[in-house]
C-alpha cells in the first residue's frame, strides 16, 4: 500500500470511531521502549485526541501494542496521529492470532500528513489477539513517534455481542456450570464439562440479533480435536436451523473463530458429539458470539442497564440541566460535573433505560435555565474543564472552545479549537399538544455561541405523521437573519408524513463538524445513503476573538402551549465529542 492509494483511502474512510461499524473493545495498550513516562501507551486507548493525552516514544523503530484478549476479525486500523497534520509518518502494522509467536505483516505506508483526526487503514481481514504499529519515521525529521488514539474495526458491522445466559440440556458436571463459559475466563478450573455423545451448551443472547460468527474456547483444545455442530435459532422457542458442522482445530485452547452460516438467531446450540481423546467429556472453557448488534447507526453494545448514565458514558466533561429548582433559585437546576459523574440519576428526566440507553426526558411545564429562556429542558452542556472549578464556565477559556478562523490569542487561551459532536440516538416520544406550530418538534443537539447558535438541531413529528423530520437552524451572531436547512422531510406545522422520515424509536447518529468557517450537518442510518448538509460561515460572524462555543446534547422542548405533563423523550445510545 503506497501514498497514492492511502490518500485515497484517507479521504474516503477517514471517520471518527463511531461512524466505524463493529468498533471492538481493546483490553490494554504496550510499548517496546523508548517511551516517554508522561506519555505512555494507555493513552492511546483513553478516547481523548488531545495533544497532552497521546503516546510518546523516541526511536527507529518504536513499537506499540494493543491486546485485545480474545481473537477477533480485524479489518480496519484507525490511528490519529499527534502533529499529523503536519508531518507524515511511515510506519507498519503487523498480527497476530495468539499472545504469543510469531507476527504477520498486513500493511505498510505512510500517514497523510493532513489531519490529526483519524485515519483509518484498510487490512486483509485477519483474526487477530494482538496488533502491533511500527513506526520508522515522520517528515519532519523528528526521532518521535506521537499517537493520539487508536481504534480497531470490524469492517462488516461484526462485533462481539452480549450474552446474557447459558444453560445445558441435563449432561454437565455440576462443579462446571454452563454460565462458566460466559464468565470472561478461558481457565482449565472455569469451564463447562458435559459428558455424553451428544452434548448440548446454548447460549441466549437479549434479542434475536443477526449473527455471523461464534468462538469457542475448548477445553484442552491443543491436544484434542472436538465434532461439534452449531445450530441456532430466533427467539426462544421453536425449531433450530444448523449454521455449522466441523472440527476444532486441536491446537489452541485459545478461542477459536468459526464462521457459521449468517442467521438471526436470539439461541446459538453447540452439539459435541466425540472428542479424539476418546473421553465421553465436552469441555468448553469460553463461547463468543459475534454479529452485527440491533441498532439502525451503531451505538454501545455494552451498554449495562444496571449502571447509572456517568457509567456507561463518559461524562465527565459535561453538566446536565434538569426542570427542577431544588435550590430555590427561580431557574432550573444544574448537575455540575463532579456530581453528574458521581452516578446521578433522576427517574423523571434523566436514567438509564432498560437497554442501557441514556433517557433524557422534559415536560412542558418546569422551570428553565434563564428568564430569558422560553421553554423546558433536560440538556448536556459541555463542560472542557471536567470539574476543575477554578475555570469559569463561561467566556474564552479552557472551559470553552472556538473556531479555527478566530484569532491566535483566543485559540491559545481556548480550551479547544474547531469541534465536532457525534451521538447516537432514538427519539421516543414527542409532544402531541399544543399550538400547531410548536407540537411534536425536539432540539437533540447543538452549539452554543455567547449569545446565539451556530447550529440548532430538531426531530420533528406532527401528530397525524407516523414519521419524523429532522432539520437545523443557523444563527448568525452577527445579527443577519437565521436560515433553515431541510435535511429529511419538512420543518412545516402542515407537512405530510415523511416518506424517508424517522419514526419514534429509530435509531439513527448525527455528526455536527466545525472546521474553521464551514459547518457540517450529517444523519446516518443503516442502509441509507448518509444525508450532508455544509453551512458558509464566513459571514456569520463567529471567528471573533471574544466569542466561544460549547456543545449541548439532551432534549430541549420546543413546545410551551402544549399541556403541562405533555412531554419529549429520547434515549442516547452513544455520544463523543472532540477538538483540536
Amino acid at each position: 500500500m503506497k501514498i497514492s492509494n492511502l490518500l485515497m483511502l484517507v479521504s474516503g474512510f477517514a471517520f471518527s470511531a463511531m461512524t466505524q461499524a463493529g468498533t471492538i473493545n481493546i483490553d490494554s495498550a504496550e510499548d517496546w521502549g523508548g517511551s516517554h513516562a508522561n506519555y505512555p501507551a494507555s493513552n492511546v486507548l483513553d478516547g481523548s485526541l488531545s495533544w497532552s493525552s497521546r503516546w510518546a516514544a523516541s526511536g527507529s523503530p518504536v513499537n506499540l501494542q494493543l491486546n485485545i484478549g480474545s481473537v477477533k476479525t480485524v479489518s480496519k486500523v484507525g490511528i490519529a496521529w499527534g502533529l499529523g497534520d503536519n508531518q507524515s509518518y511511515e510506519f507498519e502494522i503487523w498480527t497476530r492470532a495468539e499472545s504469543s509467536g510469531s507476527w504477520n505483516k498486513v500493511y505498510d505506508g505512510y500517514s497523510s500528513g493532513n489531519t490529526e483526526s483519524f485515519e483509518v487503514y484498510d487490512i486483509p481481514d485477519t483474526n487477530v489477539q494482538q496488533v502491533r504499529i511500527k513506526t520508522f519515521g515522520n517528515s519532519a525529521g523528528s526521532s518521535w513517534t506521537n499517537i493520539k488514539e487508536v481504534e480497531l474495526y470490524d469492517e462488516a458491522g461484526n462485533g462481539e455481542l452480549t450474552i446474557n445466559n447459558a444453560f445445558d440440556d441435563g449432561s454437565g458436571h455440576g462443579s462446571y456450570p454452563a454460565t462458566n463459559v460466559i464468565d470472561n475466563n478461558t481457565n482449565w478450573a472455569s469451564r463447562w464439562a458435559g459428558a455424553g455423545s451428544p452434548v448440548n451448551l446454548t447460549v441466549e443472547l437479549n434479542e434475536t440479533t443477526p449473527i455471523t460468527q461464534l468462538g469457542i474456547a475448548w477445553g484442552q483444545g491443543d491436544s484434542r480435536v472436538y465434532t461439534f455442530e452449531v445450530y441456532a435459532r430466533p427467539g426462544t422457542s421453536g425449531s433450530w436451523t444448523k449454521v455449522f458442522d466441523d472440527v476444532s482445530s486441536g491446537n489452541t485452547t485459545n478461542i477459536e473463530l468459526f464462521d457459521i452460516t449468517d442467521i438471526d438467531a436470539q439461541q446459538i446450540r453447540i452439539k459435541t458429539f466425540s472428542n479424539s481423546a476418546g473421553s465421553s467429556w465436552t469441555n468448553i472453557t469460553e463461547v463468543k458470539v459475534f454479529g452485527q448488534e440491533n441498532s439502525n447507526s451503531g451505538g454501545n453494545s455494552d451498554l449495562d442497564p444496571t449502571k447509572a448514565p456517568s457509567e456507561n458514558f463518559d461524562l465527565s466533561r459535561w453538566y446536565l440541566s434538569v426542570p427542577t429548582d431544588t435550590d430555590n433559585s427561580g431557574t432550573a437546576d444544574s448537575i455540575k460535573e463532579n456530581e453528574l459523574n458521581s452516578g446521578y440519576q433522576s427517574s423523571a428526566y434523566f436514567y438509564t433505560g432498560s437497554d442501557g440507553g441514556m433517557v433524557f426526558k422534559c415536560p412542558v411545564d418546569g422551570y428553565k435555565t434563564s428568564t430569558n429562556t422560553s421553554y423546558t429542558r433536560t440538556e448536556l452542556r459541555e463542560m472542557l474543564r471536567a470539574g476543575n472549578t477554578s475555570i469559569d464556565t463561561s467566556g474564552v477559556n479552557e472551559n470553552n472552545w472556538v473556531f479555527s478562523s478566530a484569532p491566535s490569542s483566543a485559540k491559545n487561551a481556548a480550551g479547544g479549537v474547531d469541534g465536532t459532536l457525534e451521538a447516537t440516538l432514538a427519539v421516543n416520544y414527542v409532544t402531541t399538544t399544543g399550538n400547531s406550530d410548536q407540537v411534536g418538534r425536539v432540539i437533540i443537539g447543538q452549539i452554543h455561541a455567547e449569545d446565539d447558535e451556530p447550529v440548532r438541531l430538531y426531530y420533528r413529528k406532527l401528530p397525524g405523521n407516523s414519521k419524523g423530520s429532522i432539520y437545523f437552524a443557523h444563527e448568525p451572531g452577527n445579527g443577519n437573519s437565521e436560515q433553515w436547512y431541510e435535511m429529511i422531510g419538512s420543518r412545516s406545522s402542515s407537512a405530510s408524513n415523511p416518506a424517508d422520515g424517522i419514526s419514534l424509536n429509530e435509531k439513527f447518529s448525527y455528526e455536527i463538524n466545525v472546521t474553521g468557517n464551514l459547518l457540517t450537518v450529517k444523519i446516518l442510518r443503516e442502509g441509507k445513503p448518509t444525508v450532508t448538509e455544509t453551512v458558509d460561515m464566513n459571514n456569520s460572524g463567529y471567528d471573533d476573538a471574544d466569542d466561544w462555543m460549547y456543545f449541548k446534547a439532551g432534549v430541549y422542548n420546543q413546545n410551551n402551549t402544549g399541556n403541562g405533563s405533555d412531554y419529549v423523550q429520547a434515549t442516547f445510545y452513544a455520544l463523543e465529542q472532540t477538538h483540536n
